[in-house]
């Protein structure tokens, strides 16, 4: 899964090819936090446009009683996203990529004599830590019922998920990366492929609009595909116990903590 992230880039940066306006450095991202997402517009002489969008992350189709619902649909399973009610609308042809600098993820270790498990927190991030991950998302619009804001439009966006690689796809793989994803979590936020080409993953991905579930569970496979690639290259470090509390954020949360190896 992915419940907390790390977004800080500068105004000015590009992010998916598109120029952030404002600056945003949240080093401790939890669900119902605004955050950027990048969505393609169809125009009307038939070219698209890149764009950035601020979202609340987790998603409220426009079913949705209040906002508190988004506090339980910040991640989406890829594997139910397109019949789950919650998600199925945005997965035919509201697709997103929601930009990070890296996530965090806690690993769970069995303490003899203890009743809850010991959690490290680990901060997994592109081996060149001035690059993006962008992860596969779906995004939908939601009317708000009452307040001061009644009738405006609040956008929301969902992280989707997979299963992390097995220890055998690792190995078949040969990559320590993908190893210490499978001992880390047993779910992962499906990272998008970003070449630059037009066909790469991020670009398929924003355009895509599917007729039906089967057509947008075939979309969600593609990207499925193409994940354990891009994640092979990636690295973790272990991080302090601060990035517990949404509380706290800084730079100083991506800190390394310690030398204890993912066995």
């Amino acid at each position: 899964m992915c419940g907390r992230y790390v977004i800080a880039r500068a105004a000015g940066d590009l992010l998916a090819g598109v120029e952030l306006e404002e600056s945003c450095a949240d080093y401790n991202v939890a669900p119902t936090h605004t955050v950027p997402i990048i969505v393609d517009h169809a125009q009307e002489d038939g070219t698209r446009r890149r764009a950035i969008h601020p979202a609340r992350w987790g998603l409220l189709p426009r079913w949705a009683k209040d906002e508190t619902f988004s506090s339980r649909t910040f991640n989406a399973r890829s594997e139910t996203a397109a019949t789950k009610p919650a998600f199925r609308h945005a997965a035919r042809a509201q697709h997103c990529a929601i930009p990070a600098n890296g996530y965090y993820e806690w690993l769970r270790t069995e303490v003899p004599g203890r009743k809850t498990p010991e959690k490290t927190p680990y901060y997994v991030h592109p081996s060149a830590e001035e690059q993006s991950i962008y992860f596969a998302g779906l995004y939908d619009w939601w009317r708000i019922p009452s307040g001061p804001d009644e009738g405006q439009w609040l956008l929301s966006a969902t992280i989707l998920t997979m299963d992390s690689p097995s220890a055998e796809e690792a190995d078949t793989r040969n990559s320590e990366t993908l190893r210490q994803l499978s001992r880390l979590h047993d779910r992962l936020p499906i990272p998008l492929e970003t070449t630059g080409d037009p066909q790469d993953g991020l670009s398929t991905w924003l355009r895509t609009a599917a007729e039906g579930a089967e057509a947008a569970q075939r979309a969600i496979h593609a990207v499925r595909e193409r994940a354990y690639d891009v994640a092979a290259a990636w690295r973790l470090r272990e991080v302090g116990p601060a990035v517990g509390s949404p509380r706290n954020n800084g730079p100083e949360l991506l800190e390394p903590a310690g030398q204890r190896r993912l066995l």
